[in-house]
């Protein structure tokens, strides 16, 4: 638009200053009432303080037939007085609405009675006029009002108008940026920032990290997810997947703090364990990532080929200073629970078991208490205290795999219930009693199920208030070798033996045995198959005399012979 322009008010503009219901819009009227028909638009835009606004302004007003630059505006104004003097209106020095109360009335044949349908078309009832693209404004002629008893034309709202916006709109807009922006950030390709998460992972773990896949997910909370994750030089460790949490946060700079993050399927060495950093009692790093809690699910820790805790969930609790706090974690039906502290030695735990049953075995402890210490070859567990098939046992117990699998412990038994003893360990042994003496165990082998099988075991038994079943010594001895005796029962009082136990066969050496005025010493030895081949003497004791009787005690467990020597 050219800057020297001046612009003048035409009737219809001139009109609508005084009928603010003619122009609604604000910046169009801030305009038009400072068109004067001397000010150029330079002026007027210096004046405005907003030439931009200005500009679109003016342009709009002419459009609409409110302004016309000063040589148009006279012709316009001209125009307007030949049609009031054809149509024998008095001539007025501006235009004048037909209901105007100001200057003379208008004699067009109008009385007091007109019809209800003649209005001016600057009427302010009804809808506002704005302009058109046209040049005129909706349903208006510019230069003279519509004849009498000629029904206004209906006004039309103008393009121009700025349409508003509903609650549905809104409503709409926000769900498309939603689903723009829900679509940018799961497509985005987060794998560029891989190499950044597998350095701060490294430094976290103390170990090589590789990310398999990156992404983000939204469910429950939004979070960064990490897939396929391997840990070691030979990604001997794996984690199938991790949710870190305070996504934002990330995008900040170091050091990266992280209020929680979820392990799901982690498969870890012991000695990648051992070897975290926050395991190490010495380790004050801070390091590049600050972590409040981590929470481990559905994962499990190897010590040795085939041995593992299976299927445990925990948390790794820390402090600000990005030291460990506390250490938890639980078999997947909570019966045992292990709680792990770094020390000087290795991890040291606390171990707590309720009804637990090792892996493998057909016993249960019904309640355990143990400290321990795991280090990157071995698991040392200490200071056992359990309720042990309905009697106590306490002892130590090592396990070693760095050269295959090896094992030894020792402990002191206290009221063992035989029955049980036998039914978990001997089934075709039938023995009633209290148990009690010492242990000491020792294997080695090259998987789980093999080091209880080679286990070598010295027992040092004292049985109170007990049966043996199957073979009845008294009997055999009163008998005195005329014939044999098959099955039975004999009670005792007192039976104290050295039981030694090997892969072969199970000894007993030194076995004596008290029942009132009866008594046996012995010794007899029992394969795997349940065959038994022993000897024992017999003494019968009365008020006047005693009698020693010699017995050979052979067959099958559960049933026995016993026959008198001559």
């Amino acid at each position: 638009m050219d800057s020297n322009l001046i612009y003048a008010k035409t009737p219809i503009g001139d009109e609508a200053v005084r009928q603010s219901t003619r122009v609604v819009q604000r910046n169009l009227r801030m305009v038009l009432v400072q068109v004067d028909g001397k000010m150029s638009v330079e002026e007027l835009s210096a004046k405005i303080g907003n030439p931009r606004l200005v500009v679109a302004a003016l342009r709009e007003l002419e459009e609409g037939g409110y302004i016309a630059p000063t040589l148009e505006a006279a012709s316009v104004w001209e125009e307007s007085r030949k049609r009031a003097r054809q149509e024998g209106r008095p001539e007025v020095s501006q235009p004048m609405s037909q209901f105007s109360v100001f200057g003379p009335k208008t004699g067009a044949g109008l009385d007091s009675k007109a019809s209800p349908s003649v209005v001016s078309n600057f009427s302010s009832f009804g809808k506002p006029i704005l302009p058109t693209r046209n040049g005129v404004v909706s349903g208006f002629k510019p230069s003279v009002a519509p004849p009498p008893y000629q029904p206004s034309p209906e006004p039309v709202v103008s393009e121009r108008a700025p349409r508003r916006l509903t609650r549905r709109h809104w409503m709409l807009g926000a769900a498309g940026g939603l689903c723009l922006l829900l679509g940018t950030a799961l497509f985005y390709p987060y794998d560029r920032f891989k190499p950044a998460i597998e350095a701060a992972a490294t430094g976290f773990v103390g170990a090589p990290v590789k990310v398999g896949e990156v992404g983000v997910a939204f469910y429950p909370a939004p979070h960064l997810k990490l897939t396929g994750l391997a840990i070691g030089q030979d990604g001997e460790g794996r984690i199938a997947e991790v949710r870190v949490a305070s996504l934002f946060s990330l995008l900040l700079g170091s050091p990266v703090h992280i209020s929680r993050i979820d392990i799901t399927g982690a498969r870890l060495l012991a000695r990648q364990l051992v070897a975290m950093p926050f395991f190490k009692a010495e380790s004050t790093s801070r390091g590049s990532v600050l972590v409040d809690r981590v929470h481990v699910d559905q994962s499990q820790v190897i010590l040795a080929e085939g041995v593992a805790f299976q299927d445990v969930f925990g948390d790794l609790v820390f402090r600000p200073d990005a030291s460990l706090e506390k250490a938890t974690i639980e078999s997947a039906d909570r019966s045992l629970l292990i709680e792990a502290q770094p020390s000087p030695l290795g991890i040291a735990l606390n171990i707590e078991g309720r009804a637990w049953q090792p892996a493998g075995t057909t016993v249960s402890f019904a309640s355990l208490q143990a400290k321990g210490v795991l280090q990157s070859d071995k698991l040392l567990v200490q200071n056992i205290d359990t309720t042990f098939l309905g009697g106590i046992l306490r002892g130590n117990w090592l396990l070693d795999w760095s050269n295959g699998l090896a094992m030894a412990g020792d402990a002191s038994l206290s009221r063992i219930d035989t029955r049980k003893l036998a039914a978990a360990f001997v089934p075709s042994l039938k023995l009633e009693g209290d148990l009690g003496g010492t242990l000491r165990l020792r294997s080695s082998g090259q998987e789980w199920g093999g080091l209880w099988r080679n286990a070598e075991a010295v027992l040092n038994a004292e049985i109170t208030r007990g049966t043996l079943y199957g073979v009845d010594l008294g009997e055999a001895a009163r008998r005195h070798g005329v014939s044999e005796v098959r099955a039975g029962a004999t009670k005792f009082d007192r039976l104290l033996a050295t039981v030694n136990i090997s892969p072969r066969q199970v000894t007993a050496r030194d076995l004596r045995m008290d029942a009132g005025m009866v008594s046996a010493t012995g010794q007899f030895a029992a394969g795997r198959d349940g065959e038994v081949e022993g000897g024992m003497t017999v003494t019968l004791q009365s008020s006047v005399n005693s009698m020693t009787v010699p017995l050979r005690i052979f067959g099958v467990l559960p049933d026995l012979t016993a026959a008198g020597r001559k």
